[in-house]
């Protein structure tokens, strides 16, 4: 947990949630001007508005009203609000769909359930029925102090063994939670058919068009560097497979250069980029959707918690590790073995270079998910369409 405060009034969009705040003054109090978040995101924070953004030093034990902070499922008592602040990426948030599910279920039942975390993210959890409250994050301190109890997981060291322990499980480890004994920890969202009506039109017009061809999406894009494959890794699959209806939808940032990528493809294409302005429209692509390709991205994670078919490329990531509560998963693993490295390498998150291995060989991307062949991925693709025509 980290406090911060402004040097200078400001007005920031602070992963989507906009704060107008002004500096501290002991005149007048305005603790409703100090945030509070988790101690990841701290650091990106300040890096990112240095200008305006610094640490505060807060000591809790002598703050009246500060919630009781839980290490165990024991500290929680039998009535109250517990508020858990959750920072990460898309997958890491369908990761927690499970814990937190577990959470409403083994936490007394006059326990209320508030949840923090990035607006941006929220769609994730707008319709979870193991919440009360959805809050963003960073936190005012004002709506800390309005909980009788605070779970923060990034407050305790070494939380995530990457090597062993999937994160549903460090989520439950975290209280003390015997996840061993949890037999059902398959991420389900909940997605509202009328969020996106714009994107669930076009998909609805398409259908009506081609009943019978299964809708695939193909993603090729990834949130770093790490995870990008060409797009041509994966659009090959139109040409191949002309029974078959597959949709780009990209970020509409984006669609210049897609349009441009997908010129002179057929007519069993649909590219919607343009109208993927929200992580909500995103959903509502994978949800109309039967299936989808992509590296391992956010993109897999949905779609399996929306209840959809994915084959997913392995490069850099563990598959065993990460899908391993998943059902509807079909990996496909790269088998390199380079000059510096040998897949998996276990790097998750890029620092701003890349791959060494890439760097290396002066390329953009990743040479452990080159590696994966059009044999490969069209092998896989035939074991999907099996289970799709089942």
């Amino acid at each position: 947990m980290h406090f911060l405060c402004v040097t200078q009034r400001a007005k920031a969009d602070i992963y989507g949630q906009e704060y107008q705040l002004k500096p501290l003054d002991p005149k007048i109090e305005n603790i409703e001007d100090i945030l509070v978040t988790d101690n990841t995101s701290a650091s990106e924070l300040l890096s990112r508005h240095p200008e305006f953004l610094a640490g505060l030093s807060v000591d809790i034990d002598n703050l009246k009203g500060f919630p009781k902070i839980v290490n165990q499922l024991s500290d929680i008592g039998p009535e109250g609000k517990v508020l858990i602040m959750r920072n990460g990426g898309i997958g890491d948030h369908i990761m927690f769909l499970p814990a937190l599910r577990i959470f409403r279920e083994v936490f007394p039942s006059n326990v209320e359930i508030i949840l923090s975390a990035q607006r941006e993210k929220h769609p994730l959890f707008h319709h979870n029925s193991n919440i009360t409250q959805l809050l963003p994050m960073p936190l005012r301190l004002t709506a800390i102090l309005e909980a009788d109890y605070l779970i923060d997981f990034s407050g305790r060291k070494g939380l995530y063994d990457m090597d062993s322990l999937h994160m549903t499980d460090s989520c439950l480890e975290f209280l003390g939670i015997d996840y061993e004994k949890i037999k059902d920890k398959t991420p389900e969202l909940v997605w509202d058919k009328n969020t996106s009506p714009i994107v669930s039109k076009l998909f609805q017009d398409a259908k009506k068009k081609n009943p019978r061809r299964p809708f695939v999406l193909l993603n090729w894009r990834a949130s770093n560097i790490l995870r990008d494959i060409p797009p041509e890794r994966l659009l090959f699959m139109i040409t191949e497979f002309k029974d078959v209806q597959f949709v780009v939808a990209q970020q509409s940032k984006y669609s210049a250069e897609v349009l441009s990528i997908l010129e002179g493809y057929g007519d069993n294409l649909i590219n919607c980029t343009d109208h993927i302005a929200t992580l909500e429209d995103y959903i509502a692509a994978i949800a109309n959707c039967d299936a989808v390709i992509a590296t391992d991205t956010s993109t897999g994670h949905l779609a399996e918690a929306l209840g959809k078919h994915s084959i997913i490329l392995y490069g850099p990531t563990r598959d065993d590790l990460w899908i391993r509560y998943y059902k509807k998963s079909i990996p496909v693993r790269a088998n390199y073995s380079g000059k510096s490295c040998q897949s998996p390498c276990g790097m998750v998150k890029e620092m701003g270079q890349g791959c060494p291995e890439a760097q290396s060989l002066d390329s953009h991307y990743s040479p452990c998910l080159l590696s994966i062949s059009e044999k490969d991925i069209t092998n896989r693709f035939h074991e999907l369409l099996d289970k799709l025509f089942l």
